[in-house]
C-alpha cells in the first residue's frame, strides 16, 4: 500500500500526529511512506528519525497551484491512496490524483467535530473516489455525507510503549523546578492549543479559586501558543504570574505530562482526544469541561473529573476534594492506564486507516466531472 499523507497547517497538532502515527504503521508494514508538510510545518521536530519520507510543498498560495505541485509529487511516488483532513487538502488531492489518473483520497475527520463538505470538497468528492474515515460512530451519524459515501470508523488510541519519556531528563528540571518538593496534587499541566481559549481561561480562573486554600499548587500551559501575551494578560489579571509557568510549544510533552500530578485538557479535537489517552496512559488523572470527547475518553469519578463547561466554581470544588484525597489520584491513575490499555490501545486506529486505505484502493477510479 503506497501511501501519502498531506498536511497543510503550520503547527504541531493531534491531527498531524494521527497521521504520523499511521504513517509510521505503514512504513514499518514494508509500504513506502511520503508525508507531504509545509516548509514552515514543525513536522521534523516531532517526527525524529522518522521511517518514512517527509517531502515539501508550499501550499499556501491558491489551491490549483498546490495541486500541481501535489501532482509532481504522486508521479514520483504513485501512491494508492492520499489521505487528507480538510476541505482545502480534500480539493488539493483529488484534483492532483485526477490529473495523475492515480490514486483515490480518503478524508480524515478529527475527534468530535461535524463533517459538513463545502462546494471544493463537495466537488472533490466527485472528481476523485474517497473515502471518510472518522473517529467515532456518533461522528459519522452527525456527519452531512454524499449519497452513498463510504465510511470508516478508526478511534483514536495510543501505545505509551512508545512514548520518549525522559523522567529524570533535562524536560522534567525545566517542568518541575518550582514543584519538586511538592504535595500530591500541587502540580497542574495543562495542555493548551489556539483555538481553546475560553477553556485555559476556565483552568486559571478555577486555579484563582483554588490559590488561597492550596498555596503549592501551580500550573504549567503547554501547547502552541500557550506564552503568548494574551494569555500572560489573563493571568495577571487574576494576580497568578507567580503561580502559573507557560512553557509554549514543546516536543517533550510526554515528560511533561509524566511528571504532572494532575492533567488540564484546554484544547479541542483530535489534541484534546490525545491529550486525555497521553494522560490517562501515563498515570495522569484528567480535568476536563464537558463536551462529547470529555465524555468519550474520560470515565468521570474513575479516571478523571468532567467539569460543567464555564462553571470554575463548581469545577474549584470538585477539584479541592480530589486534592484532599491522595489515595484517590492514585486510584484515578491506576484506572487510567487500565482504561487506555482495555478500550484505546494503538493497534485499532492503525487497523482503521489500513481498512480506509484498502476501501479508497479497491474502488473504481473517478470520472472527469460533467460539463
Amino acid at each position: 500500500m503506497r501511501a501519502v499523507f498531506l498536511y497543510t497547517g503550520i503547527d504541531w497538532s493531534g491531527s498531524a500526529r494521527a497521521f504520523s502515527v499511521a504513517a509510521r504503521a505503514f512504513a514499518e508494514a514494508g509500504d513506502p511512506v511520503t508525508f507531504v508538510v509545509d516548509p514552515q510545518a514543525h513536522v521534523k521536530e516531532h517526527v525524529p528519525n522518522a521511517n518514512f519520507e517527509i517531502a515539501e510543498l508550499d501550499a499556501s498560495g491558491g489551491w490549483l497551484n498546490a495541486a500541481l505541485g501535489l501532482r509532481k509529487v504522486l508521479r514520483q511516488k504513485n501512491p494508492d491512496v492520499v489521505f487528507v483532513h480538510t476541505d482545502r487538502e480534500h480539493l488539493i488531492a483529488a484534483f492532483a490524483c485526477w490529473l495523475g489518473r492515480r490514486a483515490a483520497v480518503v478524508r480524515r475527520t478529527p475527534a468530535g467535530t461535524r463533517l459538513y463538505l463545502g462546494s471544493g470538497a463537495r466537488f472533490a468528492a466527485r472528481l476523485r473516489r474517497t473515502v471518510f474515515l472518522f473517529t467515532h460512530e456518533a461522528d459519522v451519524r452527525a456527519a452531512v455525507l454524499p449519497r452513498g459515501a463510504s465510511t470508516v470508523v478508526a478511534e483514536l488510541g495510543v501505545d505509551p510503549a512508545r512514548y520518549r519519556v525522559e523522567a529524570e531528563g533535562e524536560g522534567r528540571a525545566q517542568a518541575d523546578a518550582e514543584t519538586a518538593e511538592r504535595d500530591k496534587g500541587s502540580h497542574f499541566l495543562c495542555v493548551y492549543d489556539l483555538h481553546a481559549r475560553g477553556r485555559a481561561a476556565m483552568a486559571i480562573r478555577t486555579l484563582a479559586l483554588l490559590a488561597a486554600r492550596h498555596p503549592s499548587v501551580h500550573l504549567f500551559v503547554v501547547g502552541p501558543g500557550s506564552d503568548y501575551e494574551d494569555v500572560r494578560m489573563h493571568i495577571a489579571a487574576v494576580n497568578l504570574l507567580t503561580r502559573v509557568s507557560l512553557l509554549g510549544e514543546r516536543d517533550d510533552v510526554a515528560s511533561l505530562i509524566a511528571v504532572a500530578d494532575l492533567g488540564w485538557v484546554a484544547c479541542e479535537g483530535d489534541e484534546a482526544a490525545f491529550a486525555m489517552l497521553d494522560m490517562m496512559a501515563l498515570g495522569v488523572p484528567v480535568v476536563t469541561a464537558e463536551d462529547a470527547i470529555a465524555r468519550r475518553y474520560v470515565a468521570d469519578g474513575i479516571s478523571g473529573l468532567v467539569v460543567p463547561w464555564g462553571d470554575a466554581a463548581l469545577a474549584a470544588g470538585m477539584v479541592a476534594g480530589l486534592l484532599a484525597s491522595p489515595d484517590r489520584i492514585d486510584a484515578m491513575g491506576e484506572a487510567g492506564r487500565a482504561r487506555v490499555a482495555r478500550d484505546f490501545g494503538e493497534r485499532g486506529m492503525l487497523e482503521g486507516f489500513d481498512r480506509a486505505a484498502s476501501l479508497a484502493r479497491a474502488g473504481k477510479r473517478g470520472k472527469p466531472p460533467q460539463k
